[in-house]
């Protein structure tokens, strides 16, 4: 990756464009009296918050695809820095295909949005109004063990995704590529004390990768899991040079839950380790960058119905027995993906929390819930 080069590049696309002022109030009002709110995928610190999970039948490595295809004709989209008449709470402003769009935070804690979250609102021609609520741009700040910048995504009408990152003290500047070869940079405003960038995209567009830059030059960069909904995910953050892993995938499991049919795939790949969920009314996924542990389980249900969790598990384990909600007891099936174990369940109804039990060869308990 040059620096240079991207830097040039970048810097003279974004010169080009001009801010101007923009009738924010109304149409951030509009946004504010959406009342459908869609789920807020919490990256950067949802995937770290997430741990504790499992894995032994293998099955055949393929490279991971997870990437959605390009939409259907050429998208232009545009980012810059908030210009002056900017509401309070404004991160950016830009437009997808000529019709403009802006990001507004609210004050954290207002607006319905509950303690330690941000309604975060997307407005302007260019965009459904619509709202959602994120972890605060301050929480998010929280997470930069996971890199320089700690994004949060959001699904969101017109505008596919909305990526809202809190940004370290050093970062200078963030790029973005997408999927077409077309670089956006994104320059961090002051937001109720923390720095963060915003950046909306139609539905369907890939991210490539982001690179985080100082003064100085490049501090790190990152590949996102590309959802088959359309959201990338942050998970993982390389420093400059660093070798990626390679993509593979495979399917770790399968079931029929409430009536519905569903399917869990490990990815693994630069962004760090996936478990996704087909079939259900909306696809699912988490991710983390690492497992810090012998075990980690994955809520990959986000708590619907039905609810399916996950997980990975080292190699010094060789079982995992699970405790359902209902009292009954199985053991789960670990399938190797990429060297690691993995496995996934649909959770039965009842009372008692869920529980589980990882054993070595020896039968040693070697992790619990």
């Amino acid at each position: 990756m040059s620096i240079d080069e991207l830097h040039d590049r970048l810097e003279a696309a974004f010169e080009a464009v001009s801010p101007h002022p923009a009738p924010l109030e109304e149409t951030v009002r509009r946004g504010r009296t959406i009342k459908r709110r869609r789920a807020a995928l919490a990256v950067g610190v949802a995937a770290v918050a997430a741990a504790a999970g499992f894995g032994v039948p293998s099955v055949v490595h393929r490279v991971a695809g997870p990437a959605p295809a390009s939409p259907s004709g050429r998208v232009t989209v545009t980012v810059q820095p908030p210009g002056p008449g900017a509401q309070p709470g404004e991160i950016a402003t830009g437009t997808i295909n000529g019709e403009r769009w802006w990001i507004v935070a609210d004050r954290p804690g207002t607006d319905g949005a509950g303690a330690g979250q941000q309604n975060i609102i997307i407005a302007g021609p260019g965009v459904e109004a619509d709202s959602g609520h994120v972890p605060t741009v301050q929480a998010l700040s929280t997470a930069h063990s996971l890199g320089p910048v700690a994004f949060t995504a959001i699904i969101s009408g017109t505008a596919g995704q909305v990526l809202v990152g809190a940004v370290r003290a050093d970062v200078s500047y963030v790029t973005v590529r997408l999927g077409d070869g077309s670089v956006l940079t994104l320059h961090p405003v002051t937001v109720y004390g923390t720095r963060a960038v915003a950046l909306a995209l139609p539905a369907g567009t890939q991210i490539a990768d982001a690179v985080a830059y100082s003064a100085h030059g490049e501090i790190g960069y990152a590949v996102p899991f590309n959802q088959f909904a359309g959201v990338a995910w942050f998970v993982a953050w390389l420093t400059p040079g660093q070798h990626q892993a390679p993509r593979v995938s495979g399917r770790i499991a399968s079931g029929t839950a409430g009536g519905q049919a569903w399917s869990a795939t490990a990815y693994q790949g630069p962004w760090g380790i996936c478990i996704a969920v087909a079939g259900l009314q909306s696809p699912e996924l988490d991710c983390v960058p690492a497992v810090p542990g012998p075990v980690m389980v994955l809520d990959l249900g986000q708590g619907g119905t039905p609810e399916i969790e996950g997980g990975i598990a080292s190699a010094s384990v060789a079982r995992v027995v699970i405790t359902q909600p209902d009292g009954s007891t199985l053991q789960a099936r670990l399938v190797a993906v990429g060297g690691r174990e993995f496995f996934a369940f649909a959770v039965r109804a009842g009372a008692k929390p869920l529980r589980w039990v990882a054993y070595d060869q020896s039968g040693q308990v070697v992790a619990s819930s």
